[in-house]
């Protein structure tokens, strides 16, 4: 317990409010252009296709002992064009982009809606 001395007045902290009161405080009232959900549920289509493929590269590492041990080897000596001949083995629709380090390894997905990058699905994996 914090008890003060009677013969001493408490110490007073100094108060800042965050607004002074002396001034009002704005709202905006923003004006927002009206939403366009076309690219963006096309996106979310493109997402999708994505998961799908990253699903696949995931069940087949989970699945297969002897895929898991070939893709690990080549990605621990840095064999870039095994990796890739790897999971392209895979069957997937977009080829994704492979990085590994000691601890793991780092797969993104990407897409493309027209000429305009719409979606990427990193996925990483450990393996130590």
């Amino acid at each position: 317990m914090y008890r003060y001395h009677p013969f001493y007045p408490p110490v007073q902290r100094p108060y800042s409010p965050i607004h002074s009161r002396a001034q009002p405080i704005f709202s905006y009232n923003r004006t927002f252009p009206p939403v366009e959900t076309e690219t963006f549920m096309s996106s979310a289509g493109k997402t999708l296709s994505l998961m799908g493929d990253a699903q696949m590269v995931l069940q087949k590492i989970n699945t297969s002992k002897e895929f898991s041990s070939k893709f690990m080897n080549a990605a621990q000596q840095s064999n870039l064009p095994e990796v890739h001949k790897l999971l392209q083995s895979i069957g997937t629709k977009v080829q994704p982009i492979v990085s590994f380090n000691p601890d793991g390894i780092r797969l993104v997905f990407d897409e493309k809606l027209g000429q305009v990058d719409c979606c990427h699905l990193i996925v990483i994996v450990r393996w130590m």
